[in-house]
């Protein structure tokens, strides 16, 4: 019965990815990019990649614009599920930006890229 579960929960879990994760797993994070958590203040504070800067995806546009970011900046964007970090890079699109990688959820992205998620009592200041 087990066996029957696991598989059960694997092929469910194939399924619930969202597009942004194939691209997580097919691309490497280029070294001059920019890793966006378009999640709120509150979820970035609690745990986020390292190295990422937080601009909340209902503020993408002018969040990366007081940051002095480039349309031409690679930027790769992720929140709790891919669905936010899906709408900001729409919206980025919209605006001319054109180097964007929806690498969807956090959780995908520290695991694909071996990374721990920093934390506040691990945090280093925030670029």
């Amino acid at each position: 019965m087990s066996k029957v579960l696991s598989a059960i929960f694997a092929v469910a879990t194939l399924f619930a990815c969202s597009p942004g994760d194939t691209v997580a797993f097919n691309r490497d994070i280029p070294p001059n990019a920019v890793i966006v958590d378009v999640r709120t203040a509150e979820e970035f504070a609690s745990g986020h990649f390292p190295g990422a800067i937080n601009v909340p995806h209902d503020l993408i546009v002018e969040g990366l614009s007081a940051r002095s970011v480039s349309p031409n900046t690679p930027l790769v964007l992720y929140c709790r599920s891919g669905n936010r970090s899906g709408k900001a890079e729409a919206t980025l699109r919209s605006v001319g930006y054109s180097q964007l990688q929806n690498a969807g959820d956090l959780n995908t992205l520290l695991a694909v890229h071996e990374q721990s998620m920093v934390t506040p009592g691990n945090a280093a200041p925030q670029p």
